[in-house]
């Protein structure tokens, strides 16, 4: 049968050239090889981390932020909590602690579930939420109706990307092509009606990535939530924003906390990743029914939701290292230059979109403290 590579070559040669996004689809999600579904490492010893990997401040802060939501919706006594793509599941367990240990009142009727594709992952989640009765299902909608909140940490940016670029010529896609046994890329006519969505200020030899993927994704979710918020968290911008590259591409590959030279190289050894375009993300959301409720970035979140909360300087010296260990864990998520300009993006759907305290807004029916 081959490595996953010599199978994309094959079929390369028996069909023609592939699109970056079937590129990606297969070295992330292919059942015998893909990334996610067979190596996918996070953490600190894996291949890159994410915010809850830094400790329980981040899941805790986001806990308050989802305690308001809760009573944004009028404090349903019964009421559904999804993660979407949950990693090895210490989100949704430092979420659920914090709510258990600061809200009861919202962790009482709390129905915890994820949603998740990977077999692997699941296993990792269920060490982590050892314990704790909870649903999985490898789409949204199988959860449906879903009647509370939907959060996804980091998942926008692993949907599979079309990569098209301007040439003299016009606007072409990137493929991916074989030579000599090697995956190469290749520039083709659009392979769907993409070509409008390329922004006119991309130059010649410019790149823009678009996710059809990921956008359906988040219109599908308007048909499994009935009511709530969905809250996405993840790296990349604005339309404008992602323009100031001056056409830089933004796909990426990472393994061992390392930029891989060639993205193509050793598919399903490593993890794929582009910047999310969160004007189109938005486009979508609402086009599915969903109202906006507000953006920002993590650090600004963070700090709204009292994530510097001052406590008593520990008397034992161990403590003062943990205290000390925490507060640069707490650094590190909000760091402008790297977690801190995440950006938080949530959308409502038959429940308030104002005053809402993850975008800075006070209430007393938020509070935590």
């Amino acid at each position: 049968m081959g490595n996953l590579r010599d199978r994309i070559a094959a079929r390369i040669r028996a069909s023609g050239p592939i699109t970056f996004a079937d590129f990606m689809e297969a070295a992330l999600f292919d059942a015998n090889d893909g990334y996610y579904m067979t190596r996918a490492s996070l953490g600190f010893e894996g291949d890159y981390f994410t915010s809850p990997d830094l400790g329980p401040a981040f899941g805790r802060a986001l806990a308050r932020g989802v305690a308001d939501l809760w009573s944004r919706m009028g404090r349903p006594p019964v009421w559904d909590l999804v993660e979407a793509g949950a990693g090895r599941g210490i989100l949704m367990r430092d979420l659920l602690s914090a709510l258990e240990r600061e809200r009861s009142d919202a962790a009482r009727g709390v129905r915890p579930a994820i949603v998740e594709v990977s077999p692997r992952m699941r296993r990792q989640q269920s060490l982590a939420l050892e314990g704790r009765d909870l649903r999985w299902a490898s789409v949204a909608h199988s959860l449906a109706p879903i009647q509370g909140v939907l959060f996804a940490n980091e998942v926008l940016d692993a949907f599979p990307v079309h990569v098209l670029t301007r040439t003299s010529e016009g606007v072409r896609e990137l493929f991916v092509g074989e030579e000599s046994g090697a995956l190469v890329e290749v520039l083709r006519a659009p392979s769907q009606d993409l070509r409008w969505r390329v922004p006119e200020s991309v130059p010649v030899g410019g790149r823009w990535e678009i996710s059809p993927a990921a956008e359906g994704w988040v219109a599908s979710l308007a048909g499994a939530l009935v009511s709530g918020y969905i809250i996405f968290v993840d790296y990349g911008g604005q339309e404008a924003d992602l323009l100031t590259r001056d056409g830089a591409g933004t796909v990426r590959g990472f393994v061992r906390h390392r930029l891989v030279a060639d993205p193509l190289a050793e598919p399903g050894r490593h993890d794929l990743t582009a910047s999310v375009d969160f004007t189109a993300i938005r486009r979508a959301a609402e086009g599915a029914g969903f109202r906006f409720a507000g953006s920002g970035t993590q650090r600004d979140m963070l700090l709204a939701l009292g994530i510097r909360e001052a406590t008593a300087r520990p008397p034992a010296p161990i403590e003062q290292l943990r205290a000390a260990s925490r507060r640069s864990a707490i650094d590190a998520l909000l760091d402008p230059n790297g977690l801190g300009a995440f950006r938080v993006v949530c959308f409502a759907k038959d429940a308030p979109t104002d005053g809402l305290r993850i975008f800075g807004a006070t209430s007393a029916t938020g509070s935590m403290r």
